[in-house]
């Protein structure tokens, strides 16, 4: 694996300085979930008010609940608490968020995963097939553009599980946090081009979460 780092807010650079903005981590959840924090810290008592942060939180609204060899579950939280550098409004406005709500930034020489809560990661730019890896969220960031992996990579075998289509797209982003899945799919709300295809101009700067796909390669589309 390429073993690219990922940095959280608060780490050193390499020339001493200090990560000033971001977050503490990420905390992509369960196996068929994809984010659970709505506070620092991942707090979410209160009953609904937590007496620490003086904040309202709702930690588990469930609307949908499909039951399936890979679930189908729609969730939603809340909380009221805003920090110095508050995260993006979500898809359902100011202290809502939800699954659908994590994305990846890209820039010049950064990329920057945010998940429902906020709450950031920041990787190297990566090339076609590479991977970062965050230590401290056992997290594990791939770009597509290969049909395998190396066979001493910790996730190739989860990479077969992956539609070809995914697997050789250079323009999707997969998001896991073990070797047994499943993986998050990242790409854009239209219609990713091949890679063999004209690209339109310029290239949208930000990937959201298209997809789920289990280690068996049964797959949901979210639209």
């Amino acid at each position: 694996m390429s073993g690219k780092p990922a940095a959280r807010q608060g780490d050193m650079t390499q020339y001493g300085g200090s990560i000033v903005q971001g977050s503490a981590g990420v905390r992509i959840g369960a196996p068929t979930g994809v984010a659970c924090s709505v506070c620092p810290g991942g707090v979410t008592s209160g009953h609904p008010v937590n007496p620490l942060l003086g904040a309202k939180v709702l930690p588990g609204e469930t609307d949908i609940a499909l039951p399936a060899p890979l679930p189908f579950i729609l969730s939603r939280t809340y909380s009221s608490y805003r920090t110095k550098t508050p995260a993006p409004v979500g898809s359902l406005g100011p202290g809502w968020k939800m699954p659908a709500d994590i994305r990846l930034q890209l820039r010049d020489n950064t990329m920057i995963l945010t998940d429902n809560g906020g709450r950031s990661l920041y990787f190297e730019h990566l090339f076609p097939g590479e991977d970062g890896y965050s230590r401290s969220e056992s997290l594990w960031l791939v770009r597509g553009g290969v049909a395998k992996l190396d066979e001493g990579h910790r996730l190739a075998a989860l990479w077969q599980a992956l539609p070809e289509e995914l697997r050789l797209s250079p323009h999707r982003y997969l998001v896991t946090n073990s070797p047994q899945g499943p993986w998050w799919v990242l790409g854009w709300c239209e219609r990713v081009p091949e890679a063999d295809e004209v690209q339109p101009a310029p290239l949208p700067p930000y990937r959201v979460l298209t997809g789920l796909v289990d280690r068996f390669g049964r797959t949901q589309t979210f639209h």
